[in-house]
């Protein structure tokens, strides 16, 4: 009942996407996740006069008409809107598709854990790649066919160009780095 505050709702989608993977319970999936990160995603846009869509991140929304609250007010005030709040991201973004999505879940053990948050069927393909996890590169790459990148069928890491791991789905595999 009142504006969405985007790094408020990152935060909330770091909770949720923690309770994927720490705990289990049957209220809330995957299917829950992609939901919501979906409609957040779409929201980080703003909408010029000609209707022009450019991607932005302000402090805060009108979750009803899909204005940045700050803007809207300057401008009705026939202001020049300021950049008081714009980039307002803080990263969290990243972190909910590296950490959430994907799944890569930092470890203090000298392993690696990827949980993917992507419901079977959601997607045919992706790839996480050239990402630096404790001096090592790694990919996270899932193909359903093996058709897209032609590096096998399931989701895969590599560590350093080694395919180190495997799964013919998309569920939580971990490996030894």
């Amino acid at each position: 009942n009142g504006p969405s505050w985007p790094y408020a709702t990152s935060m909330t989608l770091v909770g949720l996407a923690n309770l994927l993977n720490n705990q289990t319970q049957s209220f809330v999936d995957s299917r829950d996740f992609i939901t919501l990160f979906s409609i957040y995603a779409r929201s980080l846009y703003k909408k010029d006069a000609n209707g022009i869509l450019t991607p932005w991140i302000d402090e805060n929304l009108n979750p009803f008409t899909g204005d940045w609250i700050s803007r809207t007010m300057l401008s009705t005030r026939h202001q020049k809107p300021e950049e008081r709040g714009k980039d307002y991201n803080h990263s969290l973004f990243c972190d909910l598709v590296i950490n959430g999505l994907i799944g890569i879940r930092p470890s203090e053990e000298e392993e690696l854990d990827v949980n993917p948050l992507i419901p079977e069927g959601y997607w045919d393909y992706f790839c996480l790649d050239n990402l630096t996890y404790r001096g090592k590169t790694i990919c996270v790459l899932y193909d359903k066919t093996g058709d897209k990148y032609k590096r096998g069928a399931g989701l895969s890491i590599f560590i350093n160009g080694t395919k180190t791991a495997i799964s013919p789905t998309l569920t939580k595999i971990s490996c030894k780095l």
